[in-house]
């Protein structure tokens, strides 16, 4: 997806991350997969929209900039 410069490290990943997660306006959704919670933040890190996805336990599972945030969201228009 290109969305980390190339010289990024994982300290900067961290950085985009918080930012993400600190900002005040975000959207949390709760995603269920059988008995398995996930919580996803939607916000601004560098001018792109991205999305972090959680655990229940609150272990980060990723965190991209997704192409379409509205399909990937909620699956369809």
């Amino acid at each position: 997806m290109k969305h980390l410069w190339p010289s990024a490290s994982i300290l900067d990943y961290e950085q985009i991350i918080l930012e993400i997660v600190r900002g005040g306006k975000n959207v949390v959704y709760l995603y269920e997969f059988g008995d398995t919670h996930y919580y996803a933040v939607r916000g601004f890190s560098q001018a792109k929209e991205w999305l972090t996805v959680f655990d229940a336990g609150g272990g980060m599972e990723t965190a991209f900039p997704p192409e379409d945030m509205w399909l990937y969201t909620f699956g369809s228009y």
